[in-house]
């Protein structure tokens, strides 16, 4: 089992959902915005592609050697999916709420940097900028 996951917001079919791990999102959360306390690494960035989610909050992990904690930022710009990930040290790894709730925006991917997300952001309020910059395209 891959975990639960919690809608945090809503605004159309649109969701902020926060889950402790990317492999908690399905089916029903292709193009929501996902808050989670996974690294940020290429695997997850696999995973965010494979799934469809619409933009995604992981954890740095601590970057990691040649930033390997932020390594699957790349491939979800390939893939247009807007990624930012808070610092290890201002969220728990692995528990999404934390990352939600304390995490500080240490990186983000050129998606996220063109929706106006940005370093020392709260992931709050990087999760709400997503959200609306989804609804602002559906408008």
């Amino acid at each position: 089992m891959a975990g639960t996951t919690k809608i945090i917001k809503q605004f159309g079919y649109r969701k902020i959902v926060v889950a402790d791990s990317v492999t908690a999102a399905d089916d029903e959360n292709r193009g929501d915005i996902l808050v989670c306390g996974s690294h940020c690494g290429a695997n997850v960035g696999q995973i965010a592609v494979a799934g469809k989610i619409g933009a995604m909050i992981g954890n740095d992990a601590g970057m990691g050697r040649n930033n390997a904690g932020i390594s699957g930022f790349a491939l979800c710009d390939t893939n247009g999916i807007p990624v930012a990930a808070v610092a290890s040290m201002t969220a728990m790894i692995g528990s999404g709420v934390s990352t939600y709730e304390e995490g500080i925006v240490s990186a983000v991917n050129v998606k996220a940097a063109k929706l106006g997300v940005a370093e020392g952001m709260t992931a709050r309020h990087a999760a709400d900028r997503f959200l609306e910059s989804f609804t602002e395209k559906e408008s």
